[in-house]
């Protein structure tokens, strides 16, 4: 039943992500597109897809960062294996990214999975408060621009939830009595638990877990971490407005619309559908129109980006994943 609940959540969502590429690109005409793909300046594409494994790299070297003071030792090359083979299976199966790097993670160096998700869930706070900060920043120097854009968005998006905001009171009022609740039951049958093999495995990956979320308070250089992370939204800032000199009608772009396109693709990529395919294009072709540029011009120029990073994530994801395999049969060959 699980097994079809996943099938069934996973339709969905590349459901969504056709429906929301088919209400984009149905405006247009696609032969049209495919025309103007021809006239697009690929190195300055290539420049940009160079710059996003660099971005990579320092993600991982930022993830052996957090996983050295809590005693794993991976070297930087192995953590941006797993990474690239995460994104690639974010294509597939929204969310799983973070999952399946942490899985061969496992495979080829033997990381206990709760440890290493406890450290991927840190790592995403981190760029989950970075993201917040850019998209105040952006408001604070593009309010007038930006403001009714953002709103319109999330309101479209969150209508429902401030509608039923007293529902959402009452459900994480239960929810506060359960855990209570439950903290006083655990410490009144703590003993008899402890007898129970499943309640101590459950017990063992909370604490591994607790254990990876914690990494980030036990940095033995915090320096490092903060600068590789600023250096990281540098580089996606970088690889994102390389793209606009690509298109003439996009090269008049200013260094404050490519913080703009940064943010709404962030945004449109965080989206629960696989590889942001969709939304991505909506939110950026959206928010292109009110720096002048036409919705034609704002499609071929997302398109562009878009494609760029997911066929690159496709063909570096896939390497990744074959080096991986061989480096886990050569681990399991050496016990």
């Amino acid at each position: 039943m699980g097994t079809l609940k996943n099938i069934l959540k996973y339709l969905i969502a590349f459901a969504v992500a056709c429906l929301l590429l088919w209400l984009v690109y149905r405006q247009i005409d696609i032969g049209q597109l495919f025309t103007r793909l021809g006239d697009v300046k690929y190195e300055y594409v290539i420049i940009s897809i160079s710059i996003m494994l660099v971005a990579h790299l320092v993600r991982a070297y930022r993830w052996t960062l957090l996983l050295s003071p809590i005693g794993f030792k991976v070297s930087t090359w192995r953590m941006f294996l797993a990474i690239m083979v995460g994104y690639l299976a974010n294509l597939f199966v929204p969310r799983m990214g973070e999952i399946t790097r942490c899985g061969v993670l496992k495979r080829t160096n033997n990381v206990p999975m709760a440890i290493s998700i406890g450290s991927v869930v840190a790592e995403r706070i981190v760029d989950l408060l970075t993201l917040i900060s850019l998209v105040i920043i952006n408001l604070f120097i593009e309010f007038e621009l930006l403001s009714g854009f953002f709103s319109d968005f999330f309101s479209s998006n969150f209508s429902g939830v401030v509608q039923n905001l007293m529902a959402l009171y009452i459900f994480a009022g239960a929810g506060f009595v359960l855990l209570i609740i439950g903290y006083f039951l655990l410490r009144a049958y703590k003993e008899k638990l402890k007898k129970i093999p499943l309640f101590l495995k459950i017990r063992t990956i909370l604490k591994e877990l607790g254990k990876g979320l914690s990494s980030i308070s036990k940095l033995q250089k915090k320096g490092h971490f903060w600068i590789s992370t600023v250096l990281m939204w540098l580089l996606y800032y970088a690889l994102t407005y390389i793209v606009v000199f690509s298109i003439d009608e996009t090269s008049h772009l200013s260094l404050i619309a490519g913080l703009t396109i940064l943010v709404t693709g962030s945004i449109g990529m965080a989206t629960p559908v696989q590889g942001g395919i969709g939304a991505f294009h909506a939110l950026v072709s959206g928010v292109l129109i009110l720096y002048g540029v036409v919705f034609e011009d704002g499609i071929l120029f997302a398109t562009v980006l878009h494609s760029s990073q997911v066929l690159s994530v496709i063909l570096f994801g896939s390497i990744s994943l074959i080096v991986t395999v061989f480096l886990q049969r050569k681990r399991i060959s050496n016990q």
